[in-house]
């Protein structure tokens, strides 16, 4: 990543984060990005880092994947406190992306653009400020709709539709594994489907519905794939 492109959406001074990648870790797991989503070409620094520091890698579309992919970069840093029946799993660590289509206006400041990037940093501090877990399946219903013109009232945890399964677990120098998650946008409707029939069965709607490009690139004119 020595091409990369460092930016801001803000400008601040802060303490650095308490729980940070080592130099070996977040090098692996820029090789992983890499590798498996392609070469960033901006990473933006989270401005006021509290606990971990949620940078976002930003892959520009291609002919191959033409949407952006959002990748965080350091919620992994934190192991997370996991049940003690899911110990083996090896789901302590973290991170999470979004895909966006490729007329997204990446770094403007209008709310109906930034939200994606508010709403990846906002879910990578919750085990550390919530002391909780995140996992494939997860459900996060929010209070408030995500923006006026995107009216999304809970975040998903899936795995990345559009790469292979290797995609999505990095494998650290000390053998841990980070696991990747993509955030899926939901409405309320589809919210309700998911905590009263559970992920599979909701996932499963969408694909019969919708096929598997729309779990894949954010669509904020979809419509409500709910019963």
């Amino acid at each position: 990543m020595k091409k990369t492109e460092t930016l801001s959406l803000f400008t601040s001074r802060a303490d650095p984060p308490k729980h940070c990648y080592s130099q070996k870790e977040e090098a692996l797991f820029s090789a992983h990005i890499l590798s498996f989503f392609g070469a960033p070409k901006k990473l933006l620094r989270e401005p006021y880092p509290q606990g971990i520091r949620a940078d976002i890698a930003v892959v520009a579309p291609s002919p191959e994947r033409p949407w952006y992919a959002l990748i965080t970069v350091g919620m992994g840093a934190f192991v997370m406190d996991v049940p003690q029946d899911l110990i083996d799993c090896e789901l302590e660590r973290a991170e999470l992306m979004m895909c966006l289509p490729p007329n997204w206006l990446i770094g403007s400041p209008r709310g109906v653009w930034r939200w994606p990037f508010e709403w990846l940093r906002t879910l990578a501090h919750i085990p550390v400020g919530k002391d909780m877990w995140l996992g494939w399946g997860h459900l996060i219903p929010i209070e408030e709709y995500v923006s006026k013109n995107a009216k999304f009232s809970g975040m998903l945890l899936i795995d990345p539709p559009a790469y292979d399964r290797d995609a999505s677990f990095c494998e650290m120098p000390d053998g841990s594994i980070v696991n990747i998650y993509q955030v899926l946008p939901l409405f309320d409707d589809e919210v309700g489907y998911r905590q009263s029939e559970g992920t599979d069965a909701l996932l499963t709607l969408f694909e019969a519905k919708l096929g598997s490009r729309p779990l894949s690139v954010l669509d904020t004119a979809r419509r409500s794939c709910a019963p």
